[in-house]
């Protein structure tokens, strides 16, 4: 089944940076793309796959640093992903499926890092995020057997 991880964020906006992290911690395991939006690059890079799984800080409410998976249609209005994306991911999403249909993946999972700062200048994460991209990588890995 041919896979790809997406690794959505911004590498210098503190948390904002976690799920180019978790993917980055693929590369050579499985195909990865870093986006930083999720406008229709988004349905490029997934268009021809069986199986994607992308990995983005989002904001809920939770507590920092908690892990959330989700199909691409529990993403609808759920939640909101952390950085200045042009398009909602699912509403891009939404985009690739009515224009592409079987040309995307049948499988869509995505893995979101609860964050807490996406305003400050860095390439680090806050404690509580940094501490969840080693179970953000596991959650990726089980969608890859």
């Amino acid at each position: 089944m041919k896979t790809i991880v997406l690794g959505i964020g911004n590498p210098f906006m503190a948390d904002d940076s976690v799920g180019i992290k978790v993917a980055e911690s693929l590369e050579g395991v499985v195909d990865i793309k870093i986006l930083t939006t999720t406008d229709f690059n988004i349905i490029d890079a997934v268009l021809g796959y069986d199986r994607a799984v992308i990995v983005d800080g989002v904001i809920t409410g939770s507590e920092p640093g908690t892990i959330i998976e989700m199909t691409r249609e529990q993403a609808a209005g759920k939640s909101r992903f952390s950085g200045t994306h042009n398009l909602s991911l699912a509403e891009s999403l939404r985009i690739g499926y009515d224009l592409f249909g079987d040309e995307m993946p049948k499988d869509i999972r995505i893995i979101g890092v609860e964050v807490e700062d996406i305003e400050s200048f860095g390439k680090g994460c806050t404690p509580k995020v940094e501490a969840a991209i080693a179970p953000a990588i596991e959650r990726v890995k089980k969608h890859l057997l």
